[in-house]
């Protein structure tokens, strides 16, 4: 029996006695929806020299190691260095200096049945790892690893359609995993694209639904070398996944979902348009147009700044999510206008999760995660943004942030206002 403490949203904590076999197996489920998760160790020692490792290693149950150590089960270890990488002449004599564990395995290099493996952290002060991490070796057996295989399996470069703006797809993963995706859930991507972010919840067994203001991007898609059409719908069928409930041309400034649908949704998980590479855009009321041909008429658009998309992109979400359900979204940042405390809010969701992506020196974007804790309430709503006020945010310069050359006196940056007659750079500038 394993002991394990669980500690609730209160604060309480209690032990349980579970059963090893079932914490393994918790810990392999756990490990096969992770993506950015290295992997599970059942730790048999650790010491800051080998003689602490080795004592800590002996001192380990000899009822938990021995049914590991049998010739019925072959086995490979593994060395990995933390902060450094370790060359195979130390590879070799670190092989040697575990001589002392008892194995009986025939080793394995390819698919064993057990991987062991020996962590070495900090190895040296001069490679690079913070001072927070100890100088200490760490050995057990391996009880799961991260699923990075999807990493591989729906990488960007073998896919058949996507733009110069597709999520990446380790990102579009980890996007899925903070809203919680699993199979038979309603997911919907207000700002779809080529389709990165359904592909990812798709291939967790849910239900899609994506819009975008550019029909031309869900609509046409694009031509191969052979003439055959590359689109959303080709990307699913490529994949073998569940194609989207559909693909709508909408506009997230006037969503169009008529008022009174409420809690439809289990996520909302979306990367906003934030004008570093593609701006924001709205559609532009013209009353008195006349649509000749509706089959190519494109609805002409009007910029649409971050602060305003933000806001309508929680409201839509405090609406059609169920209570308990999550907002996933990027959000850009720039080390010289970011304030947390500008990050936006709506009475219906609570801020779960703000964690930053470094994108260049000049420019992140934060990974914010939501969760509806209250019923949408159109009224206090209103009222909440009443208050509020003003949409616009400071990142809505990001672009200007990006682009513009920087001045430095003294190593210190000078920040002063763009002179009107200064050029537009279209460079990355330090």
């Amino acid at each position: 029996m394993v002991k394990v403490v669980v500690q609730n949203n209160c604060g309480i904590q209690r032990s349980l006695a579970i059963a090893a076999a079932q914490v393994e197996g918790i810990a392999h489920q756990v490990a096969e929806r992770s993506i950015l998760l290295k992997g599970f160790l059942e730790l048999w020692g650790e010491g800051e020299t080998w003689e602490e490792l080795e004592a800590s290693i002996n001192a380990f149950s000899e009822e938990v190691k021995q049914p590991w150590l049998q010739p019925s089960l072959s086995m490979k270890v593994v060395i990995d260095g933390w902060g450094r990488i370790i060359n195979k002449q130390e590879q070799s004599e670190y092989h040697e200096r575990l001589e002392f564990i008892p194995f009986q395995n025939p080793v394995k290099l390819t698919d064993p049945d057990i991987v062991f493996r020996l962590i070495i952290a900090n190895c040296y002060s001069n490679h690079g790892m913070p001072d927070t991490v100890p100088k200490r070796m760490y050995f057990g057996r391996e009880v799961g690893v991260g699923n990075r295989r999807v990493i591989s399996q729906y990488a960007l470069p073998k896919r058949v359609y996507l733009g110069p703006t597709s999520m990446d797809t380790e990102m579009a993963f980890v996007m899925c995993n903070q809203a919680k995706v699993r199979k038979g859930n309603f997911v919907f991507d207000p700002f779809a694209g080529t389709g990165s972010i359904l592909v990812a919840a798709a291939h967790f067994g849910a239900v899609t639904l994506g819009a975008d203001i550019d029909i031309r991007v869900l609509r046409d898609g694009k031509k191969d070398t052979s003439g055959r059409v590359a689109d959303n719908w080709a990307n699913f069928k490529t994949y073998g996944l569940q194609r989207p409930a559909g693909l709508i041309r909408a506009d997230a400034h006037r969503p169009p979902f008529r008022e009174t649908l409420h809690e439809i949704l289990d996520a909302v998980v979306c990367d906003p348009p934030y004008g570093v590479r593609a701006g924001g855009r709205k559609s532009q009321s013209k009353p008195d147009l006349q649509v000749r041909n509706r089959a190519t008429h494109i609805t002409s658009t009007a910029p649409y700044s971050m602060g305003e998309c933000l806001r309508d992109l929680l409201d839509i979400s405090a609406r059609l999510l169920r209570v308990g359900g999550r907002l996933v979204y990027f959000l850009p940042a720039a080390l010289e206008v970011y304030k947390e405390e500008e990050v936006p809010r709506h009475p219906a969701l609570r801020l779960i999760a703000n964690s930053e992506q470094v994108l260049t020196t000049r420019y992140s974007r934060r990974l914010i995660t939501m969760e509806k804790v209250l019923s949408y309430d159109r009224e206090v709503a209103a009222a909440f943004h009443e208050e509020q006020g003003d949409p616009r945010m400071a990142i809505d310069s990001v672009p200007s942030i990006v682009y513009e050359p920087r001045q430095y006196v003294d190593g210190k940056l000078v920040v002063s206002e763009k002179p009107a007659n200064r050029p537009k750079y279209r460079s990355k500038l330090c």
